[in-house]
């Protein structure tokens, strides 16, 4: 009888546990979607806009996250320039906080590596970060934010994202 009552209490409590971690939805994975409009004048007079994509994972309390990034976005060349369409792949790491109390609004800041490579040329590994904005709308997220990477300067875009999360 002794285990018996020790089961269920120790199944109470696990449970207890398990549901107060899911409330609180201290874990989750996102996919974006983007596209990027270059704003730096020789990035923006090479390239027309990117494509691209983005997953990750956040994990944190409260409102604060640590989130894990890694993306690829392709930026086509204009027609009549020496350059080639550009693949940018990045992995960063950042934070993203969150904003009235249903968490809706957020601010984020990553910063990492990235691996740039123009159509026929080498690949190079380039420091790269970003800051922006998001609204959470239920299991979607919308952003912007303003990205680069360094390359005689910041070439940077500003990027429109919309995708899926699911908090864990």
């Amino acid at each position: 009888m002794q285990v018996l009552t020790k089961f269920c209490i120790a199944t109470l409590l696990l449970s207890g546990i398990y549901t107060g971690a899911q409330a609180q939805k201290l874990f989750f994975v996102f996919a974006h979607g983007q596209y990027a409009s270059p704003v730096k004048t020789s990035f923006k007079d090479n390239y027309g806009y990117g494509l691209g994509a983005e997953g990750g994972v956040g994990i944190g309390a409260n409102k604060t996250f640590f989130i894990g990034t890694i993306g690829y976005s392709f930026f086509d060349a204009r027609s009549g320039k020496e350059v080639g369409n550009l693949t940018y792949i990045p992995i960063k790491v950042g934070i993203r906080q969150y904003y009235l109390p249903a968490k809706i609004l957020f601010l984020h800041a990553d910063a990492g590596m990235a691996t740039i490579k123009e159509k026929g040329g080498s690949s190079m590994s380039r420091f790269t970060a970003d800051v922006g904005a998001g609204v959470k709308l239920g299991p979607f997220e919308f952003g912007v934010a303003y990205d680069g990477f360094v390359n005689d300067g910041f070439n940077s875009w500003v990027g429109f994202k919309g995708g899926y999360r699911i908090g864990l």
